[in-house]
Order: structure tokens, then C-alpha cells, then sequence
């Protein structure tokens, strides 16, 4: 295995995790910050659509079996995956630091609203109806997300996307 792909599973493993036992406790109207969705973004951007989908799908079966929704967990992280590699950027591209980190925020708020669609039409725990935990609670994740996603990359991935 290469250092690359290791290092992936790792920081997928660290995510869920993290996501599971700290990160899901701290809700707002219910909604709580998504750290595994950010990674899926940031792993879609750099790698791609499929990388993306594969890695949604290997964090919602992890994700799952930690807190107990393996099948709606699998299904969402892997359309998240998939909506995410749409902000793919290609090795070879010529864009600039700014336009791989609005790509980036892009791929984070659509991969956001999409886990959230489909988690809400699947599941409704809150009893909430329905277009309301679409819209607001899709809006409230998109952007606890975002937030999530500018500091990693201005504390980490600043470096990475220069380069």
C-alpha cells in the first residue's frame, strides 16, 4: 500500500471516530457538524468522483456500525461522495490557490445539503416535517460545514493547494 492510501484511512478511521464518540453530540436546532462529510469533500476534489463514492461508502459502513444506522449511513456518505466529485479538480489543472479552495467550499456545502436530503427523506428522528429539515437543516449542516472547511484549509491544506 502507498503512503498516500494509508494515510487516507487513516484520517477516514480518525474521522469517524471523531465523528461518532465527540462531534455529533454538539447540535444546533439538531443538526450537528459533519467532519466525515468534510473529508469525503476534500477526498473527492483531490482524487475524484469514484475515490469519493468508495470512501463514502467505507465511512458509512464505519460510521454506521459505531452508532447504529449502517444502511442509511452507507447510502448517504456515498452520495456524498458521488455530488462532491463533481467539484473534481484534475492533477494537471492550472487553478489557482483560490479557485481550488472555492472548489473545495463548493464541494463541502453541495455534499452537505445532498447527505442531508437524503438522510432526511430516509429518516426523520425529530419528527420535524419534512421541507423543513431540507431546507433549515440542510442550510444549518451546509454551513457548520463550511466553517469546518475553511479552518482545515487555512490551518492545513493552505500549503498542499499552493503547491
Amino acid at each position: 500500500m502507498n503512503k498516500t492510501l494509508t494515510l487516507s484511512l487513516i484520517l477516514l478511521i480518525a474521522a469517524c471516530l471523531v465523528q461518532v464518540f465527540g462531534v455529533s453530540g454538539l447540535t444546533l436546532f439538531g443538526v450537528s457538524p459533519d467532519i466525515v462529510t468534510v473529508f469525503l469533500a476534500i477526498i473527492s476534489v483531490f482524487s475524484g468522483q469514484r475515490t469519493g463514492m468508495t470512501y463514502g461508502f467505507a465511512s458509512g459502513l464505519l460510521c454506521g456500525m459505531l452508532g447504529g444506522n449502517i444502511g442509511v449511513g452507507m447510502l448517504t456518505r456515498t452520495i456524498e461522495g458521488f455530488v462532491a466529485g463533481y467539484c473534481h479538480i484534475p492533477e494537471d489543472s492550472h487553478a489557482t490557490l483560490t479557485q481550488k479552495s472555492r472548489m473545495l467550499y463548493l464541494a463541502v456545502i453541495l455534499a452537505s445539503f445532498a447527505g442531508n436530503l437524503v438522510f432526511s427523506l430516509v429518516k426523520n428522528p425529530l419528527g420535524q416535517p419534512l421541507l423543513y429539515r431540507i431546507i433549515v437543516s440542510g442550510a444549518i449542516a451546509g454551513i457548520m460545514n463550511l466553517f469546518i472547511s475553511v479552518a482545515i484549509n487555512r490551518l492545513i491544506l493552505r500549503k498542499t493547494l499552493s503547491e
